[in-house]
């Protein structure tokens, strides 16, 4: 009896072994998508010059001139890089300087094509239901020719449609795109694109004085952080059903400049001059008190790009705009965790 005991045991074990190495023979890694699946880009403005983008590994190693270590023989990516938004599998480069937007694949950066066509001084970019959509200030002078370019990402072809005022940050939520109308302490309003009805825009009016800067869609509402010279600056909270105004905040009178807004989970962050500052999104109020403050020299560059992911902070320092600038990665209690040489002006960080 104990040998059938002994023996019964042996067998359950042998059993276990075998649908164990029958489950690991099963399993099959998943391929990697590409030498930058997991880090950041860093965009630069460049100060008028051709510059290149700057990558960071998620273990802080650092790649300067990825495009060109990729794509040796491809033409540079023009000046003045704006912005870098994503679809699924590719990334777009916006360059306000070569009146291009640049695609490529998001994890290898193999480039894939260029766009040039019905393009003027193009400004941000967002994806919605396989088009892009690229804001265009058109011509500087006047606010009532800028558009937005619409990019089939079957083919890459264009078409536009004219905003008539302001056209900035730009959002995609909820099946609509969502278009700051403020620039430097102009415009006062967010235009709503529905892209099944081009002819149909609609108007958020957020009252005068109040220039909207930066905004985002979180959790069934959009958040837009607007600045004012003659009162404090707002952070408005829009319901993404029915594109009301839900509620607004009055931020301190002592922020006379904030910007950069950006969520990261329940928190809201924004920036004014050197300092962080934060709020949760179901508050009432903003405090004075900042979350971290760092030093810069830059003259017109300090604070220059912002972004808040997964409790860390980072912030861009664009210096003189002719040399290289430096990006810092805090902790929300203010903590410094790295320091990146970039290449000129800095001005934005976008997540893979």
């Amino acid at each position: 009896m104990k040998h059938l005991f002994k023996f019964s045991i042996y067998s359950f074990a042998l059993a276990l072994l075998v649908t164990s190495c029958s489950d690991d023979d099963d399993f099959t890694p998943s391929e990697p998508l590409g030498d930058y699946e997991n880090g950041y880009f860093i965009l630069h403005e460049g100060g008028g010059l051709i510059t290149p983008v700057t990558y960071v590994d998620e273990d802080g190693t650092v790649e300067q001139n990825v495009f060109e270590n990729v794509n040796p023989t491809a033409d540079p990516i023009g000046a003045f890089k704006q912005d870098l938004f994503f679809d699924d599998t590719r990334a777009f480069i916006v360059s306000g300087g070569g009146q291009t937007v640049t695609v490529l694949n998001r994890y290898t950066f193999e480039f894939i094509a260029t766009v040039t066509t019905d393009l003027i001084n193009p400004r941000y970019g967002a994806v919605y239901n396989n088009k892009a959509y690229v804001t265009n200030s058109g011509d500087f002078g006047t606010s009532t020719d800028d558009f937005v370019t619409i990019i089939d990402l079957t083919d890459y072809s264009t078409t536009t449609i004219v905003i008539g005022k302001i056209a900035e940050r730009i959002e995609a939520a909820n099946g609509k795109l969502y278009i700051a109308n403020g620039s430097f302490g102009s415009g006062n309003s967010v235009t709503v694109l529905d892209p099944s009805n081009l002819g149909s825009m609609t108007t958020i009016d957020l009252g005068m004085g109040n220039s909207p800067n930066s905004l985002e869609a979180d959790d069934g509402f959009l958040y837009v952080l607007s600045g004012n010279s003659t009162s404090n600056g707002k952070v408005f909270k829009i319901n993404l059903s029915d594109d009301a105004i839900d509620s607004s905040i009055d931020l301190p009178a002592t922020l006379t400049s904030p910007r950069h807004l950006d969520i990261d989970g329940n928190t809201i962050y924004f920036t004014n001059s050197t300092s962080v500052y934060s709020f949760a999104t179901g508050s009432t109020a903003v405090s004075d008190v900042p979350v971290m403050t760092y030093v810069s020299t830059s003259q017109f560059g300090s604070m220059y790009g912002f972004s808040a992911r997964n409790n860390v902070l980072y912030i861009a320092d664009a210096g003189d705009f002719a040399s290289a600038g430096t990006a810092y990665e805090y902790d929300t209690s203010g903590n410094l965790l790295n320091t990146i040489t970039t290449d000129v002006a800095p001005n934005s960080f976008h997540f893979n």
